[in-house]
């Protein structure tokens, strides 16, 4: 059995979730705060786990099984929220099968034109705080892949461009759709490991 970890409940969370327990013979897990709900009809078909993501004992009971997991983590302290999820992994020596995070465009500087931040007021330390859980990722040896999407909408999910890091990502926006159906594949399939890749 294959089982996977989605970290947040956002709305793109969701959308991943919803691909995941599709598929034959898997478990999905959904860790999210207290304060975020799962419509019905999806918190049947997954096991919750619920508490401050900032604390290493929210993680230990969900990345055990060998995991694969998604950060659909935004906003501000995703760091912290990695720091807690490593630390749990590390202490009780769980082993990830791979990690796949949400992180933005713009984290490399890789931006030409000026990208929207919404509901971000110090992009500043939004980017650094992106860029600190980046590492985290990468120093922590499982097979990842960082996804770097330009801003989301709600529009209706197109094809995606993919842009390898180091290439110039133009300022735009890409539908939450869009990227869930990427993240669901690359949690899904693997590819594109120890990559960064901008979605547009």
């Amino acid at each position: 059995m294959t089982t996977y970890v989605i970290v947040g409940a956002t709305t793109l969370g969701q959308s991943v979730a919803r691909q995941l327990v599709t598929q034959a013979d898997s478990a999905v897990r959904i860790v999210h705060t207290a304060k975020d709900q799962l419509p019905a009809d999806l918190a049947d078909q997954v096991t919750e786990f619920t508490g401050d993501l900032t604390k290493e004992a929210c993680y230990q009971e969900a990345l055990k099984d060998q995991p694969i997991v998604f950060s659909a983590l935004t906003g501000m302290d995703v760091d912290l929220a990695f720091e807690a999820l490593f630390d749990a992994q590390y202490h009780q020596r769980l082993q990830l099968t791979r990690f796949v995070m949400l992180s933005t465009a713009g984290v490399d500087q890789e931006v030409t034109g000026e990208l929207d931040y919404p509901g971000i007021t110090d992009v500043k330390e939004y980017l650094n705080q992106q860029r600190y859980a980046a590492k985290l990722v990468d120093e922590a040896e499982f097979p990842y892949t960082i996804l770097r999407p330009v801003t989301l909408t709600d529009n209706p999910a197109t094809t995606p461009k993919i842009i390898k890091e180091g290439e110039a990502v133009p300022a735009g926006h890409v539908s939450r759709g869009t990227v869930a159906t990427v993240a669901a594949q690359i949690t899904i399939n693997g590819g594109y490991d120890y990559q960064s890749l901008a979605i547009c």
